[in-house]
Order: C-alpha cells, then sequence, then structure tokens
C-alpha cells in the first residue's frame, strides 16, 4: 500500500470509520471464495510463472485425450439450438466506479476471425463457457491457467452481491469453432471468486476461476500470467474470446495497445461484444516487463465501453494472481 492510500483512508475518520476497519475492508474484498463451501488453501506460489507454458500434443496423442467428453460435431440443428438457448453474457451494472455497460464495439468492428485448432497455442487455450445462471443461460469465455483450472469474469462465475447466485451446469469447451469441438469439453467441479465481486458487486474484484473434472490443459496448453505494480500503458495486447455479435461459438481476436493503467483496471480501445467477459488480456509475445516471456495474461476482460469509449479488464495485481495460483493449487 502507498503512503497516499494511507492517507486517504486515514481522512475516512471524519466519515466514523478508522483506518483499521478501512484497511479491513480492502483486504476482506480479496478474501476467495469457492462455491462448494470448501475453505481455500492458501498457496505459496505468490510470484507468477516465469514463462507461458507453450503446450504441444505428443505424436500419436489425440487431441481430446485429456478431456472428460470427446471431441464433438454439432450438426446445423444442434447449433441453432445451442444459439437458441445461450445468451451471451454482460457484466451486470456493478456499484460505484465508471457505469457498466455491454463489452463495445468501437467505432468500425476490427476484429478478426481465429480457429483455434489450425492456429494452435494460444488459441486452442482459450474456450467457450456455457452455463446456467438464476433462471437463464449463457456463455462467456475462458482461458486455461493450468492443466484443469480456467480464469475467467466473476460474473460468469456468480452473480454479484450478496443476493446474489453460483452459476451451474458449467461446461468449458476448450478452441471450440462454431460446430467443432476439436478438444471435447469439461464440467466443473468448483466455482471460485472472492467477496469483492460476490458480497460487494465492485467491478474491481470481478474475477473467478472454474476448476475442471478433467486435465484437458495437458492437450492444448495454458497461458503464463505475470503482474506488476508499474505502468501498463502502451504495451501491445490482444483479446481472445467468444463474442455473441458474431456466428454462435466462434473464435474472434482484436489487437491494440492499453490506453489507462490504474491499480485495479485496465483500458484499451480494442472491440469486443458480450460473450467475451472472461477473455484474456495477452501481451504479445514477452513484450511487457513482467518477466513472462511467452503468451501470458496481464488482466481479464470483463466490461464495455466507459465514459471515454475504452472497453477494460480486471486487472491481474499480486493479489489476484496469488488468488489464482491458489485456485489452481486447491485439488
Amino acid at each position: 500500500m502507498t503512503s497516499n492510500t494511507f492517507i486517504h483512508l486515514a481522512l475516512g475518520l471524519a466519515g466514523l470509520v478508522s483506518a483499521a476497519d478501512a484497511l479491513a475492508d480492502t483486504a476482506d474484498a480479496q478474501l476467495s471464495v469457492h462455491s462448494d463451501g470448501l475453505p481455500a488453501q492458501l498457496s505459496t506460489t505468490a510470484a507468477p510463472p516465469a514463462a507461458g507454458f507453450r503446450g504441444r500434443s505428443g505424436p500419436g496423442v489425440v487431441a481430446d485425450a485429456e478431456s472428460e467428453f470427446p471431441a464433438q460435431k454439432f450438426s446445423p440443428a444442434e447449433m441453432a439450438e445451442f444459439a437458441a438457448r445461450y445468451r451471451p453474457m454482460v457484466a451486470p451494472s456493478a456499484r460505484g466506479g465508471d457505469a457498466a455497460v455491454p463489452e463495445s464495439v468501437l467505432d468500425s468492428d476490427r476484429r478478426f476471425r481465429v480457429y483455434p485448432q489450425e492456429s494452435g497455442y494460444p488459441y486452442r487455450a482459450v474456450g467457450l463457457l456455457s452455463f446456467t445462471q438464476g433462471s437463464g443461460s449463457y456463455t462467456c469465455t475462458g482461458w486455461l491457467i493450468s492443466a484443469d483450472t480456467v480464469a475467467t469474469a466473476g460474473h460468469c462465475v456468480h452473480s454479484g452481491g450478496t443476493g446474489g447466485v453460483w452459476s451451474t451446469s458449467m461446461r468449458f469447451y476448450p478452441g471450440r469453432n462454431a460446430g467443432s469441438a476439436p478438444y471435447g469439453s469439461c464440467t466443473a467441479k468448483r466455482l471460485s471468486s472472492v467477496t469483492g465481486w460476490t458480497r460487494n458487486a465492485d467491478e474491481n474484484y470481478d474475477y473467478g476461476s472454474v476448476k475442471l473434472n478433467c486435465t484437458v490443459g495437458n492437450t492444448t496448453g495454458w497461458l503464463g500470467r505475470w503482474w506488476t505494480t508499474g505502468s501498463q500503458v502502451n504495451l501491445p495486447i490482444a483479446i481472445v474470446g467468444y463474442p455473441g455479435d458474431k456466428p454462435s461459438a466462434t473464435q474472434w481476436g482484436g489487437a491494440g495497445r492499453i490506453a489507462a493503467s490504474e491499480t485495479r483496471k485496465t483500458r484499451y480501445f480494442v472491440d469486443t461484444a458480450g460473450g467475451q467477459s472472461g477473455a484474456p488480456v495477452i501481451q504479445a509475445d514477452g513484450t511487457g516487463p513482467g518477466g513472462c516471456q511467452g503468451d501470458c495474461g496481464l488482466a481479464i476482460h470483463a466490461y464495455g465501453a466507459d465514459s471515454l469509449g475504452r472497453n477494460s479488464a480486471t486487472r491481474i495485481t499480486q493479489t489476484v494472481n496469488t488468488n489464482l495460483q491458489t485456485w489452481i493449487d486447491t485439488p
């Protein structure tokens, strides 16, 4: 915590809130919570990986060797049924901060179609999430951060706030391309987020994870990640995910540079749409200062345009990174 932050907290005494209470609230906003009620196992690995893992299938290994369910082809009728059932998830209105609006295409659409199986890693490590939340069925984007753990937006695993609910019937399709799921699919055994989202619905803490019933990441590979307290402005990035305004279950990407770097948010002029919540904001080939030489996530996309027209993500801070590692380590 910086000295300036402490001064601002201390000034809160006039509002009958002690500095100690304010500090406790700040820490509590990052407390890890699990959908199955199990306690978080504190991670002993607080530092990010030194490099992104570049997954490669060995000779003779079938594409879906580590998945829970085998590779699948969907007929046109099945695709139509899927598209009709699952709506792209958009962030709910969050209390505080900028108004939450659906992820946004800014001016002309500059996104490009990605074919994950043909393009290989890291695109095959990004997948489609389908799930039920409350009375609706939705899709989001998620990305593998270990053999069996997926990072995504908090509002994809929990609707947010004390009256919110955990998602159910979660399924992850790594590298899905419309009617083709070449790496099969996996269900979830645990969803995780932090109390800053599940209790406070604070968009600054809108991130979570999905623990899978499989180790498909051993086939697809998974992305590294890094955190830094320094500025991210002007770093080249790519955002890859499953926007709902494109043909159902197809992967699309956009590229650009970081426009604004805040304590818990990363902002950019990169086109997105509903359904891309949870997508990785990927640094380009080790160009960042975080020590991750490869394809690494530096933030988790979650929100649409702010008052300046910038889409945004939950920044991977040291604490966010530690929670992600804790969720990886928890069996």
